[in-house]
């Protein structure tokens, strides 16, 4: 390759910070950002042994910015945006460049696997072969803008040969092709993550300050911990908290076992959420691990979940806890939006089934830059009989992964074990799990507080409402939210309105919590309180009634539906009603396991809820023939030869949940009252991250067809689809929240801005 490029490469200049045309900041030299990312990647693929590797990637990723057509472009006026794979007309593809380079430099076997990481550190993985232009093989054969500029800086810093044990984690099996797809993911994140980092220091600065201020220590954060559970412990020893300290005692004492799999099988209301945190302290301390991972089911309760831990440790330092919704991610990069998704870089994590299993199935930078720090983890799966049948093969491979490849110990919490290790129908089930309690049988007796009753016949919305009616503090539990609604509506027409309350995603977590909290203080204050609600309040909602009704579900539903009844066992039993609405629960994962909870309870109708009962469940659930674990063939895809590896496929197939849903920001209460006019003020649609993660709290999300019915009310903020903002309030109910279906609440003259 021959050049005719006279510039130097202390001159090349990788990104250039350009407001308007007046205001050009000194450019980010391209010298400087590769040495600057080969450092950060390095450290980052350290932890799983590949240091060598992440430099590699780190000094080579950008040599195709060396080019004269792009330092060409790059200085002209509005260059921010050179640094982006834009397909416009002036669009400089620099990462092919590397991906060659590499290549041709390494040899075909590792060179691929470094090519495909360099080829998509903007653009997302590419897939290997297909009809597409963007695949890799393709893009391998493009001819690439003369970058010989830098070759020969690069040849002095960089290995001659590369042997197959730099590629090699400890007990890797090359062979395995799942465990080479995997790999990538992982060195992608690192240089993903390296390359944002070292941008965001020259783009933003303060930002890189704030990220890279010092968060205290595991072994501080444990110690913190730990003394405010000592001071739990002091309050009344009723029988429900004796019970509580025993298994907080197991957890602190199994935390020194080696790392791997765990089992936390604890009955609802039996302290999980702390005893679990307590054990992977002390285990992240005793195997020097660097953060806790905290997954829950729903997007719904994650505010709740991370408030506790909050709470606990708000004396100790700021931003520990980080929680990690999906709303507000982008789908297209811009030179503002780039650098705004989280990457896990704090002690605790706290996030979603769907953020954590999509994230090892995405291709797009902004999803996987996170993914090299969920190594040397422990991770907390809560309620993990929530991850979806049609996905259980990948989720469960990658947890099986982690833990043998990357440092990271995972604790599988829940009041009812599935039945998910390695059997005869889940061939990739998890593999040598640890059971934390020594005897979840007599547990479970010794947390027996409730009975379980079956009405015999079909229960009406209006008979519903009627019924509850008849109790002064009931709470009732159902599948939808249509139901929700009308079974509240009827109780509304029988009862006095301030003991009757609502719960739902079509209510903002800000409009929930603060309905949560009038809901304890009624209890609390023993006056009538009676509560209807969709299965969002059944996981991380520490709420005590002493009647439930909860509409036919899986066992695992009732059983937490169970842990809001006679919670502290202040009765000698609490009371559950397990009931067949007018209406089947919805089709997919909630029909299918009412049909096996329905099955259960016809075996086991005196006590549907002991262990013996939820085997037979799980098993009807797991087990029936013809049932498919992985439906879209993810695994099958993950593991075809390195050379065709369907990335970009892969990430469209894997959806936890199917139907895209759009989140509207709702201006509720004090937090909600300027948030227009907040965003508005955010400079060209740069929307800081801690007014990102308040608008979590005023979010609703709906899939596409009422969103689209609801768009004239609502307001694009920057006119590019991130962010929406609820603009008539007619539509906002202050008892049942957003009501998309109900035309009369849509007043003309609210929708005039």
């Amino acid at each position: 390759m021959t050049s005719n490029i006279t510039l130097q490469v202390r001159d090349l200049i990788a990104h250039v910070k350009s407001y308007a045309k007046e205001k050009v900041t000194s450019p980010h030299k391209l010298e400087k950002h590769l040495i600057n990312t080969a450092q950060i990647c390095g450290q980052f693929t350290q932890v799983f042994g590949l240091e060598k590797i992440g430099k590699i990637l780190g000094l080579t990723h950008d040599i195709g910015k060396a080019s004269k057509e792009f330092q060409n472009r790059i200085k002209a006026i509005g260059g921010i945006e050179a640094h982006l794979e834009r397909k416009t007309p002036q669009h400089v593809d620099h990462s092919t460049a590397a991906a060659k380079y590499l290549i041709d430099k390494y040899g075909k076997s590792p060179g691929l696997i470094l090519a495909y990481i360099v080829a998509g550190h903007h653009t997302g993985l590419p897939d290997g072969k297909g009809e597409s232009d963007s695949v890799l093989v393709k893009r391998l054969k493009k001819d690439v803008k003369d970058y010989s500029t830098i070759v020969q800086w690069l040849e002095e810093k960089l290995p001659d040969k590369l042997d197959p044990q730099d590629f090699i984690p400890s007990n890797f099996n090359p062979a395995y092709r799942y465990q080479m797809h995997l790999l990538i993911r992982m060195l992608y994140s690192a240089l993903t993550d390296a390359d944002f980092l070292d941008t965001e220091s020259y783009m933003d600065p303060e930002k890189a300050i704030s990220r890279n201020s010092r968060y205290p220590s595991i072994n501080e954060i444990r110690d913190h911990f730990l003394k405010y559970l000592e001071k739990l412990k002091s309050k009344e020893q009723t029988e429900i908290n004796q019970k509580r300290n025993q298994i907080l005692e197991w957890c602190i004492n199994s935390a020194e076992k080696e790392k791997g799999i765990f089992s936390l099988t604890v009955p609802t209301g039996g302290g999980k959420t702390l005893s679990s945190m307590a054990f992977a302290l002390n285990h992240a301390v005793k195997h020097i691990l660097r953060r806790i991972i905290y997954v829950i089911p729903y997007t719904s309760i994650i505010e709740q979940n991370a408030q506790v831990f909050k709470d606990i440790l708000q004396n100790l330092s700021e931003n520990i806890v980080l929680e990690h919704h999906s709303n507000f991610e982008p789908t297209y990069e811009n030179p503002f939006n780039r650098l705004a998704p989280e990457n896990w870089n704090a002690p605790i994590i706290v996030t979603t089934n769907v953020r954590f299993f999509e994230s090892f199935y995405a291709n797009k930078s902004s999803a996987c830059r996170r993914l090299h720090n969920v190594s040397n983890s422990v991770i907390i799966f809560d309620e993990a009989q929530m991850i979806p049948r049609e996905y259980l093969q990948p989720c469960l491979l990658t947890i099986n992964e982690l833990t043998r490849h990357y440092g990271c110990s995972a604790v599988i919490c829940t009041a009812t074990q599935p039945a998910i290790q390695k059997s005869d129908y889940l061939k990739k089930g998890l593999e040598g799990v640890r059971e934390i309690v020594p005897r979840p049988t007599e547990l479970y007796e010794n947390f027996r507080r409730v009975q379980i009753k079956q009405l015999k016949k079909n229960t009406t919305s209006s008979e519903m409402g009627n019924l509850l009616g008849k109790h002064d503090q009931v709470l009732c539990i159902v599948n939808t939210r249509k139901e929700a609604r009308l079974i509240f509506e009827k109780l509304r027409e029988n009862s006095n309105n301030d003991s009757c309350f609502h719960l739902s995603t079509l209510m903002c977590p800000e409009h929930r919590i603060r309905k949560l909290e009038e809901i304890r203080d009624r209890l609390k204050k023993q006056l009538p309180c009676r509560l209807v609600s969709t299965q969002l309040i059944e996981a991380g909602v520490d709420i005590d009634f002493p009647v439930v009704y909860r509409a036919i579900a899986g066992l695992d539903s009732i059983a937490q539906s169970a842990g809001r009844c006679n919670r502290e066992g202040r009765l000698n039993s609490g009371v559950v009603y397990v009931f067949q609405g007018e209406t089947l629960p919805p089709p997919g994962h909630l029909r299918q396991s009412a049909d096996s909870g329905r099955f259960a309870l016809k075996i086991h109708p005196d006590d549907p809820l002991t262990p013996a009962a939820i085997k037979t469940y799980f098993l009807d659930y797991y087990g029936k023939e013809g049932r498919n674990f992985d439906n879209n063939d993810i695994i099958r895809m993950c593991e075809k030869p390195p050379d065709a590896i369907p990335f970009r496929e892969i990430a469209k197939k894997f959806n936890l949940i199917e139907e895209v849903q759009f989140p509207i920001i709702i201006p509720y209460g004090e937090k909600g009252k300027n948030i227009r006019e907040e965003l508005k003020s955010c400079y060209n649609g740069f929307v800081p991250t801690e007014l990102r993660r308040k608008l979590h709290r005023l979010t609703v999300k709906l899939h596409e067809r009422p969103f689209r019915k609801l768009r004239p009310a609502m307001e694009d903020i920057f006119g590019d689809g991130r962010y929406f903002v609820l603009i008539n309030q007619d539509i906002y109910d202050i008892q049942t929240g957003l009501k998309p279906d109900i035309p009369e609440f849509q007043q003309i003259e609210s929708l005039i801005l």
